[in-house]
């Protein structure tokens, strides 16, 4: 078979292949399946030996986080947050835990809560929350899926808080090469009251810190030094490798998607002209499912809440 009545095999409908395009058949499209998976797979391994040259691109700026997360808080008729050292210094200790520990959770394997991070800074609260996000590409990406979340939102805009911290850190997750961000929200007071994104939004009483572990409400110099040391360490996520993983991947996918719709409409064109009667198969279907995985694959986002 040459080339050219190969190819025709694939892509015309005709009597040699019961007039159904080979590029239609079943088989086919299980090869299809395969295919996908071995390239999912490959780009996955190549974004942990080469990251700068194929990998995640990453924007992520604190500066970005604050002012987005206030803007909400303005459209909700309520007053900014102002970025607290102490809870930013909190942020970077869960996200280091997470990493070192290996977890994706608001409490730690050995039972650390977010309090315990954020008493821990020398952050002294009467309500405390935390929200957390990872593998987003931009900051505003973060903002909108807290803000799409009901819970997370919660925390956003809850009235209480008066101050907040971040972490934005990048590092290796489960194998996987990971962006975490951790928001920590608070009002500082004597410890009575937290909220999580995964708990209704009530007051819960917790035991006070006993005295002798307490921090002093106004850290010294030397520590206010140390914690803007550790926060500007974790401020900003940029990576920017030479082809960003999930865009080579939508473009691989829309053209895939894009030949398989037109080997659809002329197949529809040839059988409709030869007036071929088919038992099954209705190519009208196919190219609307066809078009709705375009617009998943279009919204499709590789980012998480916690």
């Amino acid at each position: 078979m040459s080339f050219v009545s190969g190819l025709r095999h694939f892509l015309v409908p005709h009597h040699a292949n019961n007039h159904r395009a080979k590029a239609l058949h079943i088989d086919s499209l299980l090869a299809y399946i395969l295919v996908f998976s071995l390239l999912n797979l490959g780009l996955r391994a190549a974004s942990r030996t080469i990251p700068d040259v194929l990998g995640y691109a990453t924007d992520i700026h604190t500066a970005q986080l604050l002012a987005g997360t206030n803007a909400q808080r303005a459209a909700a008729g309520l007053s900014p947050l102002t970025l607290n050292d102490q809870l930013s210094a909190a942020a970077a200790a869960k996200a280091s835990d997470m990493f070192a520990k290996n977890y994706w959770a608001h409490n730690s394997p050995s039972g650390a809560t977010p309090w315990d991070f954020i008493v821990g800074s020398g952050y002294r609260y009467t309500v405390a929350g935390e929200n957390l996000a990872k593998n987003f590409s931009t900051s505003q990406a973060v903002v909108d899926a807290w803000m799409a979340s009901p819970t997370h939102r919660a925390n956003v805009v809850k009235p209480n808080y008066k101050e907040v911290g971040f972490a934005v850190v990048n590092g290796v997750l489960n194998g996987e090469e990971t962006t975490l961000v951790v928001q920590m929200f608070g009002a500082s007071g004597a410890p009575i009251a937290h909220i999580t994104p995964t708990t209704a939004p009530k007051q819960v009483v917790v035991p006070p810190v006993a005295a002798e572990d307490a921090a002093p409400a106004v850290p010294s110099q030397e520590k206010t030094l140390a914690f803007h040391q550790s926060v500007n360490g974790y401020q900003d996520v940029i990576r920017k490798p030479i082809f960003n993983i999930p865009t080579v991947s939508r473009d691989i996918v829309f053209a895939f998607l894009g030949i398989l719709m037109g080997i659809l409409l002329v197949d529809a064109f040839v059988v409709g002209r030869r007036h071929v009667v088919r038992i099954a198969g209705h190519n009208i279907a196919h190219i609307f499912f066809l078009t709705a995985l375009f617009i998943f694959v279009t919204n499709a986002g590789r980012g998480r809440l916690l």
